[in-house]
């Protein structure tokens, strides 16, 4: 039995680019990193049917982003979103230290690296699962 959309969005949804291996990565050291009670974030790939349906709905941008963060409260981008995920897992030392950064080079480096990232990271199939907390991840 399939959720509707509003219960699928009722916490944080954290989207990536499903094709890129530094995101599938970066998904699966996040899971590793929150803290136990937490496991508030959930996850979907910006090519995926919750994105689609979000966008439909006017809740999402259609402009696509290497990872974008939805709360109930904001959607963020870029640099902003990866910051914002660190301090809801619960990581708020490596998100003041990301904070600390002038906020030019971060967005700069975030850019440049998005920009590369599959060049240097390679791509992962469509058909290649995250294997880690399958129940916290969203078509």
């Amino acid at each position: 039995m399939e959720e509707n959309s509003e219960a699928k969005r009722t916490g944080p949804i954290l989207f990536f680019d499903g094709g890129c291996a530094l995101c599938h990565g970066a998904v699966r050291r996040l899971i590793r990193w929150e803290s136990a009670p937490l496991q508030t974030l959930r996850f979907a790939p910006l090519d995926g049917a919750t994105a689609k349906t979000m966008r439909t709905q006017g809740a999402l941008s259609h402009k696509q982003n290497a990872v974008v963060l939805w709360t109930p409260d904001a959607v963020l981008s870029g640099e902003a979103a990866a910051g914002a995920a660190l301090k809801l897992i619960g990581r708020t030392g490596w998100a003041s230290a990301f904070g600390m950064l002038p906020k030019p080079l971060r967005m700069a480096g975030y850019r440049f690296t998005a920009r590369h990232r599959h060049n240097w990271f390679g791509r992962v199939s469509k058909s290649c699962p995250l294997p880690t907390s399958p129940q916290r991840f969203l078509p």
